[in-house]
């Protein structure tokens, strides 16, 4: 929502009450000057500032360049940003911004605990990358040692009396050497 007090636009908070990415758009130029103009964007179309209002495109010969409508400025700044799930971290470029949310709309509903955890274990924003390292949620490296040990059918051979004495534990542990864990979400080291 924004408030006009004494001609300066305050912003406070996305428009829309949505999960989606925004971000808050304005001009550089208008910002130096000490005037705040700018809005808030849905995020998939935040560098459209022809689009929103903000900006006219100046063409000349190959070059083309937004101008403020304002003060005729031609930087405009991501200067607060909503829903984006930890890929942005401080002001970034409306581009930046409109890549990291196409990046976040293709992360499906249910990967966003496991992208986030993925993030926030410090990995790279590449959804491909995770997908591929990613071997499910356990509770302890014992879980994941008996769902591998199922999965890959390693005790089918060994006689049901005596699959009881199978360490689970131990074979888990030697697993999560070559995984890390965040969150109880599990991905291969890569």
């Amino acid at each position: 929502m924004s408030e006009l007090k004494s001609g300066v636009i305050l912003a406070i908070g996305s428009d829309t009450d949505t999960e989606r990415p925004s971000a808050w758009v304005g001009c550089l130029g208008c910002y130096n000057s000490g005037r705040l103009f700018g809005k808030w964007l849905d995020g998939l179309v935040c560098d459209d500032l022809e689009a929103a209002g903000l900006a006219e495109i100046l063409t000349i010969g190959e070059y083309t360049a937004p101008r403020c409508v304002k003060c005729g400025g031609d930087e405009f700044w991501v200067m607060d940003h909503e829903n984006y799930g930890g890929l942005l971290s401080g002001e970034c470029n409306p581009t930046e911004a409109r890549e990291a949310a196409e990046l976040l709309a293709s992360v499906e509903d249910y990967e966003r605990e496991r992208w986030a955890a993925w993030l926030d274990n410090g990995m790279t924003a590449d959804i491909d990358e995770m997908r591929e390292c990613y071997i499910g949620e356990f509770s302890s490296d014992t879980e994941l040692g008996e769902y591998f040990a199922d999965e890959i059918g390693l005790l089918n051979e060994m006689p049901e009396s005596l699959r009881g004495y199978f360490d689970y534990e131990s074979y888990g542990r030697d697993l999560a050497h070559d995984t890390f864990e965040y969150s109880g979400f599990y991905f291969w080291n890569r």
